[in-house]
């Protein structure tokens, strides 16, 4: 007679460190997604159904806090750049006072026909297009001021890598006063007034045949856009082609027709952050110093201010230590509160966190590189399914937030197992931290300090006890 085992996945329970699941049984991977109804598995068709058992244990994870703010590259010159800027503010007492303003440069087309543009052409019309596709925040039911202004000094066209602490003073106030209604759930172009006399001065640039697209980037300097409405919204401006531009719309008397040229928002674009903290942030959290919040039993990571948890995985370590035999058939790193909330609609642009990878710090606090890659936590599967070698960094996990379970999460089967299997993969002075973005090889072979471009406003904050590990593996009974 064929015995049947049924495995009922969710409804597993976890009262201890480690709960023990009873049953003669090796099951596969796929085994362990959530199922309503059980799963039965003739024991004797299952590979050592007499000796072995599935076991769940659910591992706590020690942490304290840290800072990578310094290691932000804001700029849109850097490969693998978002392409936005951002302009908005949030306040909370709890967190702080946070305020993003956008700088870019204008750049004509070296295709455009200059000659097109009558030399007795006069502006009727300057207007900032703004393509926004980022929201963040619960009051855009309200009406937004964004304030442009031109600056006192020169944004460099290129090769200049901004961090979100870096500004440059502005000379004077190029848009008129005009309040603008964003909607995020629809698809509406956006204008901001810009004066004419800015226009003006475009279009005799233009028609100086003196002047190529550099120069005339040069003599405008560069701009900043800023939110005037003390609201609690973020956006993200896109910055490619013909999302977002400057237009000087202009008549002559040798037209039918109104004319108009476009510049794009271009050069070292980045934003620049301000930020005060709040109640739970101490004031001298910058520059890579470990630091605890002032409720130490809470966690917080935003990917914009570079505020991330320093995660230990000492525990999972001492777990290794009391099981003689172990195959992870699945383990995720899972980040989770009853408090997580996905909002969209018109008012409200809230979520937690998505999309964020764990990146593996050395003793000094710096961020691990295996070769060239900087190291954080692999999937180590090709694009063909093969595993590939445990030991590279070239393909990070990303954890995404799953709504119906109220979690951020990862599979970190495969890396959880090579720890197992190789001891030495991992030392036991490493942590990691969480970013919103993948870490580019720098330019500079040898470089060890990476350059982590800006990330969105996307955040979390949760209990420390809700980070953990969660592990199902077969073992000998």
């Amino acid at each position: 007679m064929k015995s049947l085992i049924s495995t009922y996945i969710q409804n597993w329970q976890v009262n201890t460190a480690r709960t023990f699941l009873s049953g003669p049984a090796i099951l596969l991977a796929f085994f362990f997604v959530s199922c309503e109804e059980p799963i039965e598995v003739e024991g004797d068709l299952v590979p050592g159904g007499n000796s072995t058992e599935i076991r769940f244990v659910e591992i706590p994870l020690e942490m304290n806090h840290t800072a990578f703010d310094s290691l932000i590259v804001s700029t849109n010159a850097v490969a693998g750049s978002r392409g936005q800027i951002f302009v908005g503010k949030q306040n909370d007492p709890l967190i702080g006072d946070f305020s993003a303003s956008g700088y870019f440069g204008l750049l004509l087309d070296n295709d455009f026909r200059r000659d097109s543009i009558p030399s007795n052409a006069s502006v009727t019309q300057t207007r900032l297009k703004l393509g926004f596709n980022y929201y963040y925040g619960s009051e855009f039911s309200n009406l937004q001021n964004f304030v442009i202004s031109q600056l006192a000094d020169t944004l460099s066209i290129s090769g200049e890598f901004y961090g979100i602490f870096d500004q440059f003073p502005v000379d004077s106030k190029v848009s008129t006063d005009a309040n603008i209604f964003v909607s995020p759930i629809d698809s509406i172009e956006y204008f901001v007034p810009i004066t004419n006399d800015l226009g003006s001065e475009i279009l005799n640039l233009i028609n100086d045949s003196d002047n190529n697209s550099i120069d005339i980037y040069n003599a405008l300097k560069g701009f900043k856009i800023e939110l005037g409405s003390d609201l609690n919204n973020i956006q993200g401006i896109n910055l490619a082609d013909g999302e977002s531009y400057l237009e000087v719309i202009y008549e002559s008397p040798e037209l039918d027709t109104l004319g108009s040229v476009q510049l794009s928002l271009s050069g070292s674009s980045f934003t620049q952050v301000d930020f005060q903290p709040g109640s739970m942030i101490p004031m001298n959290y910058s520059g890579k110093e470990e630091f605890e919040l002032a409720d130490d039993s809470k966690a917080y990571f935003n990917n914009m201010l570079g505020i991330s948890p320093k995660v230990k995985l000492s525990n999972y370590l001492t777990f290794l230590d009391t099981v003689e035999f172990m195959q992870i058939n699945r383990a995720e790193l899972v980040i989770s509160s009853p408090d997580f909330v996905l909002e969209d609609n018109q008012t409200n642009q809230i979520r937690p966190a998505n999309n964020i990878i764990p990146y593996i710090l050395g003793e000094d606090g710096n961020i691990e590189k295996q070769g060239e890659d900087f190291w954080a936590f692999q999937a180590n599967f090709g694009s063909g399914g093969l595993p590939v070698n445990p030991n590279g960094a070239s393909t990070p996990i990303a954890l995404s937030y799953d709504e119906g379970k109220k979690e951020i999460k990862g599979d970190i089967s495969f890396f959880l197992q090579e720890i197992y299997n190789n001891p030495g993969l991992w030392n036991p002075d490493y942590d990691f931290i969480f970013t919103g973005q993948f870490i580019r090889r720098n330019s500079t072979p040898f470089n060890e300090v990476p350059k982590i471009n800006l990330g969105n406003f996307d955040h979390f904050f949760v209990d420390k006890e809700n980070i953990k590990i969660r592990i199902y593996y077969t073992t000998f009974k």
